[in-house]
């Protein structure tokens, strides 16, 4: 009989595409709410499937985590481990070992099937080794497996439509109903099970915003973790006991589900239930602010009121900071192993479809880990937290790069972004991070600007959007509107009578960069709410392990 026990690994291909591959943001949370688990859950009904006809000496064991913690691993010395083990599922992939090459078969088959039904378009890769008792060879072996698996692949789609048949524009696939295609009907009634304990009116985009027809403005986060592959691989690397490992991973795959989730709903908590007692929502007439759309491990994406969106961000990254993937949260874990994270926020109006915000807001997060991993913003091995953000004015925003170099570079090559910016945080220390607090990208200095434009005692609003306008003519153009303001005596917030940073592109050539173009843009989409989170007890920067 076949005895040779094997590993597996699992991965769901597409799920990013899946999920916001819609302008209508309750179907990107009927996706989500699909995909969440789906690995786990195609294995329970598969498992499930199999073990119907098999006798009492047929054991599974499934659980690897509760809400308190890991459920500890450990190899049986008699070889009567489980015929079907879960090693642990995150990272988007699960581990699984079975006590035969057979029953993995079976079970796949039932698995990849449930996939399919379950979604209508993804494909579940599956990569299986044998189980040799040596941890990191068998770890090296199952994704250089699950690589080739990858490559060979063919990206597989449902039958198409017929010539006679109607098709769903934004999936291409034929129409079963009214709602549209398959798939969008299955996000639809995932969505409706979600959104069942929901208020209707968290439901409706439109409370989101300040004051409907006035100030419509919402904006779309996408928040990514630092580097998390890279230093999951350092703390399993050459370890070859498999109950050693795997309750490592349990507990990496653990501590990145618990903290971010927990920095999450501490956010969306406090954003959700003080955010209106700042007197720019005295006209709001709906208490809604956060709206989640995903939270998978270090993958967070949610819709929010405009106003907050920064602010959102500083808070969610002051949160996850001082945590880490051991669990530890001494000096030594915080510098080799601490959570930081890149975001990237697209503003947009309320209508204005939703795919294409997380797209900008998706490529703003891509510029905001490109600078955070240019070596002078690194300590050390160490990457920082970094925003970037955008306002949507039209559907060229999508291509994120080529609008920026069209619209934010002037005539004369004046560079009118800073961003992104490095947010600070207490778990920094006293090394390169604390250095780039002092930096023109840093958070705090560009939030202290947008304040400053903000208040009108300092600067009247006419003047304000009148700076911003003009940046883009130019400097010669600049300078003679500051002429002006100077003799009216208002002054910039630092006091200074510099308009531009002006840096070396490295070819001998001067650059020059506006200094204020941020913050005077950013000056009717942000607000502080500092003093609120002090009344409110939430000045600190923990999440409880």
């Amino acid at each position: 009989m076949d005895k040779q026990e094997v590993l597996a690994m699992y991965d769901v291909r597409g799920i990013q595409n899946y999920i916001f591959r819609t302008a209508k943001v309750k179907d990107a949370i009927g996706a989500s709410a699909i995909v969440e688990n789906i690995i786990g859950d195609a294995l329970k009904y598969a498992v499930k499937a199999v073990s119907l006809g098999k006798n009492s000496d047929f054991v599974v064991d499934l659980e690897w985590c509760s809400e308190e913690g890991i459920c500890e691993y450990a190899e049986k010395g008699d070889g009567k481990s489980a015929d079907v083990q879960v090693l642990y599922i995150g990272g988007g992939n699960g581990f699984v070992t079975y006590s035969s090459k057979t029953l993995c078969r079976d079970i796949n088959r039932i698995m990849a099937k449930y996939v399919l039904e379950q979604t209508y378009s993804l494909q579940l890769a599956i990569a299986v080794v044998d189980k040799n008792g040596d941890y990191s060879i068998d770890y090296k072996n199952l994704y250089d497996e699950m690589n080739r698996t990858k490559a060979d692949m063919s990206f597989s789609r449902p039958l198409g439509a017929l010539p006679v048949m109607d098709v769903e524009i934004k999936t291409g696939y034929p129409l079963v109903s009214k709602e549209g295609s398959f798939e969008t009907l299955l996000k639809n009634r995932a969505s409706e099970r979600v959104r069942a304990s929901v208020k209707h009116a968290e439901k409706v985009f439109d409370n989101y915003v300040t004051e409907k027809g006035i100030d419509s403005t919402l904006a779309v986060v996408h928040i990514d973790g630092n580097n998390m592959g890279l230093r999951i691989r350092e703390l399993v690397e050459g370890c070859h006991d498999y109950t050693k490992a795997v309750n490592t991973m349990r507990k990496i795959s653990f501590q990145i589900n618990s903290c971010y989730k927990k920095a999450f709903q501490s956010m969306s908590d406090f954003f959700n239930e003080n955010a209106d007692k700042h007197t720019e929502f005295d006209k709001k007439e709906k208490k809604n602010f956060v709206m989640k759309v995903l939270t998978a491990g270090d993958d967070i994406t949610y819709v929010c009121n405009g106003k907050i969106a920064l602010a959102s961000v500083e808070y969610f990254t002051k949160r996850i900071a001082g945590h880490t993937l051991n669990g530890l949260d001494d000096r030594k874990s915080i510098e080799k192993y601490g959570f930081s994270v890149c975001a990237g926020v697209a503003y947009m109006g309320s209508h204005f479809p939703f795919q294409i915000g997380y797209e900008v807001a998706e490529a703003c997060c891509d510029h905001a880990k490109d600078r955070a991993k240019e070596e002078k913003n690194m300590d050390g091995d160490r990457i920082g937290n970094f925003v970037d953000f955008q306002i949507c004015r039209n559907v060229q925003t999508r291509n994120l790069s080529r609008m920026r170099e069209k619209e934010y570079v002037t005539s004369h090559g004046e560079q009118l972004l800073i961003r992104p910016y490095f947010i600070p945080t207490d778990a920094d220390g006293e090394g390169r991070f604390k250095e780039l607090k002092e930096e023109n990208y840093s958070f705090d200095n560009f939030r202290e600007a947008v304040l400053f434009f903000r208040e009108t005692k300092n600067m009247p609003r006419s003047f304000v959007k009148e700076l911003r306008n003009t940046y883009s003519l130019g400097e010669n153009q600049m300078n003679m509107l500051y002429a002006f303001l100077e003799s009216r005596n208002w002054e910039m917030p630092d006091k200074s009578n510099e308009l531009y940073y002006v840096k070396n592109d490295g070819n001998g050539k001067a650059v020059k960069t506006a200094k204020w173009y941020d913050a005077l843009e950013m000056a009717d989409y942000y607000i502080d709410l500092s003093s609120i989170q002090e009344e409110e007890g939430h000045g600190d920067s923990s999440v409880e392990n």
